[in-house]
């Protein structure tokens, strides 16, 4: 009777010890996914964004192209394509076309954050008037990003829309508009 009971206590803690083993695999899978994810959102924190938009002069008619290091990293070797020839304000001049512009042709070293490289379009009545030429200064195009940080590689594509600056203004800016107005009457009271 006594090997019986051995047999049976031996079996029950066989079976406790497995549903430990795979307790203790189960909360080590988990931890590997948290610290995977954990990993993760880390590197997105911390790593270069290269971000590419178009944005308007509250002062001047003027759209621009804006491409920025929104990240806390620098990106490296970065290489910036066009897939179409966008000539600056409407002007057929091949020293116009953006995509000739070094930073399309050649490769930027080191893109650090906050920095940005800003480039004139043209005027918006230019782009989206009667006589706009959609092969001089396109509605819509698209700028290759690729870059590096750390070990990874990575390439992103902007599709620039400009359509949605049809009909748009620039957001106010009262302090501008205010500081206009004294620069305004300080020239008055010089005249004076």
């Amino acid at each position: 009777m006594s090997i019986s009971i051995n047999e049976l206590l031996t079996t029950i803690l066989v079976i406790v010890t497995s549903c430990y083993a795979w307790a203790t695999f189960r909360i080590l899978k988990a931890n590997e996914k948290v610290v995977d994810v954990m990993s993760k959102q880390n590197e997105a924190l911390i790593r270069p964004y290269i971000t590419i938009t178009p944005l308007v002069n509250p002062r001047h008619p003027i759209i621009y192209l804006k491409i920025i290091n929104t990240g806390k990293t620098a990106a490296v070797d970065v290489k910036l394509e066009i897939d179409r020839p966008f000539y600056q304000f409407s002007e057929g001049r091949e020293e116009k076309n953006i995509a000739t512009f070094s930073a399309f042709q050649k490769p930027i070293d080191c893109f650090p954050p906050g920095m940005s490289l800003c480039f004139d379009l043209a005027q918006g009545f230019v782009i989206f008037g009667k006589d706009a030429n959609p092969n001089i200064t396109p509605v819509k195009f698209s700028i290759k990003a690729i870059y590096s940080y750390g070990e990874r590689t990575v390439e992103e594509v902007t599709n620039v829309d400009l359509q949605p600056y049809l009909n748009s203004r620039s957001e106010p800016k009262p302090k501008i508009e205010e500081l206009e107005k004294i620069r305004k009457a300080i020239e008055g009271l010089n005249k004076k």
